[in-house]
């Protein structure tokens, strides 16, 4: 029997939901949770109940291996430790999440474009990005720029609002520092056109 972290009460669950409306359970059966934490790990495990999720995270990020190893008991799910902005991820995957990762990667030394990109590179059928809109570090004109001149297809682009906003203490981006608070998260559903 499965440990997972209930997220039924959660606008991710909610939004995720609504992104993958379009996917069939039984067509996905290995996914890549990029930059995973216990709540999107728990959110792949309950909707794709046949998949193996690969829960990657930065190498030393014990703030999520902890949780992740601690919090969810399943034999679907394998912790790995990768940076994607240097590792190229060489197996393939039906679906590679994304989510609340893109604005993690100053965290770590890396530019948002360079974890992008990472995740992007990624062998996968399918994508879901999940971010906060009002994050200044992560680029929504940059993504759907990218995405339209290198052979994906946003399927679903759809704006959820946050019912309850957390406010962001200072981050640096371009050497300033500032606040924000997450009033909504943008989701995105892509088809990779460039992988049979």
């Amino acid at each position: 029997m499965e440990n997972i972290v209930d997220t039924s009460h959660l606008v991710h669950d909610k939004a995720f939901k609504c992104l993958i409306k379009k996917l069939k359970d039984e067509e996905i059966k290995k996914v890549l949770d990029a930059g995973s934490g216990k709540t999107s790990a728990s959110i792949l495990l309950k909707y794709f109940k046949e998949a193996h999720v690969d829960a990657v995270i930065y190498p030393g990020d014990n703030r999520k291996k902890n949780p992740l190893e601690n919090a969810i008991g399943s034999d679907r799910l394998e912790v790995v430790e990768v940076d994607l902005t240097k590792s190229c991820v060489r197996k393939h995957y039906d679906l590679c999440l994304a989510m609340l990762t893109l604005g993690e990667a100053q965290n770590f030394g890396n530019s948002f474009e360079s974890l992008f990109h990472g995740i992007m590179d990624i062998k996968a059928h399918w994508f879901v990005l999940y971010d906060i809109l009002e994050d200044p570090c992560v680029h929504f004109r940059y993504i759907d720029q990218y995405l339209k001149e290198k052979g994906f297809k946003i399927v679903t682009k759809k704006k959820f609002r946050n019912p309850h906003p957390e406010h962001y203490p200072k981050v640096n981006f371009d050497k300033y520092k500032l606040e924000f608070d997450s009033k909504h998260f943008v989701g995105y559903l892509i088809k990779n056109l460039n992988i049979n």
